[in-house]
């Protein structure tokens, strides 16, 4: 029993022979804050009360969790991804919050998470521009404003593809042509140009360092 009652309220600690009550670590929980409190980290804004803090307004937050509605307005913590937009939802629009994965449709405005990255645009889709989100692999079609991760490099272009022009990535190795403009990975230099390349764009030609 005195076990328990320690453990909800903190802990006895001996010092100095004296036993002294040692407040346990407070955790984040979900609470209304009043309008102009910043939201802590890893937490989100699920409700809005008007009439809140003696009608100045209030933000109901909680912890971020995968797969839970929020406010428009809200921090998006990383790595979330919005998937899913309700017209009228909290703030006007609400917006649904997911953990990123391989092969996934996030919405216009989403955080692009680190290490993926966009195969396919679908017009109309969530928030007017739906994005499909993938881990990249060696040999990927990607759309135009996709992030390269390291170490790709782009090595073909084609036009009228993926966001006006699709850019192949293939992982990086010794002899290898990549287009103008494509990142210069780590260990390689470049020792050719051909401005023909890559469609007219121009091209670089690498080797190892």
């Amino acid at each position: 029993m005195r076990r328990a009652i320690a453990s909800a309220l903190g802990a006895l600690v001996l010092v100095a022979g004296v036993l002294v009550f040692a407040a346990a670590p407070a955790s984040a929980a979900a609470q209304w804050i009043c309008f102009g409190s910043p939201i802590p980290a890893n937490h989100v804004i699920t409700r809005i009360d008007g009439n809140g803090c003696n009608r100045s307004g209030a933000n109901y937050i909680e912890p971020v969790r995968d797969g839970i509605w929020t406010c428009l307005g809200s921090p998006v913590p990383d790595p979330y991804v919005i998937t899913r937009l309700q017209a009228n939802g909290c703030g006007s629009v609400g917006r649904y919050l997911e953990l990123p994965r391989d092969g996934q449709w996030i919405c216009l405005g989403s955080p692009m998470p680190a290490g993926y990255v966009i195969t396919r645009l679908q017009p109309n889709g969530c928030g007017s521009v739906g994005s499909y989100i993938e881990l990249p692999r060696d040999g990927i079609w990607t759309c135009l404003g996709s992030p390269v991760p390291d170490p790709y490099v782009i090595t073909r272009l084609q036009a009228n593809g993926c966001g006006s022009v699709g850019r192949y990535l293939e992982l990086p190795r010794d002899g290898q042509w990549i287009c103008l403009g494509s990142p210069l990975p780590a260990g390689y230099v470049i020792t050719r140009t051909d401005p023909r390349g890559c469609g007219g764009g121009g091209s670089n030609y690498i080797v190892r360092a």
